[in-house]
């Protein structure tokens, strides 16, 4: 399993803080988002933007997850 988190605008437009999904082995972080866009088609607009974290590490899209990862995604903040 992988656990995945979101946060912001991103956990309002899946309607949950977190989920699980099943992998069975290595994956790119984009092969998950890829996935996650059928299911949710709005997430296209957030691609080019986007902040992943793996294990509380800023990563990207390019970087692979295993299972027992935990996959953060977050729009980006501004604001002061």
């Amino acid at each position: 399993m992988l656990k995945l988190r979101f946060f912001a605008s991103l956990k309002d437009l899946i309607g949950e803080s977190e989920i699980e999904v099943k992998l069975e082995g290595e994956t790119s972080v984009r092969e998950v988002f890829n996935q996650l866009k059928t299911r949710f088609p709005k997430l296209e607009t957030y691609e080019p933007i986007l902040l992943v974290a793996i294990n509380h590490e800023y990563s990207s899209l390019d970087a692979s997850v295993f299972p027992g990862d935990e996959l953060s995604f977050f729009p980006p903040v501004s604001g002061g």
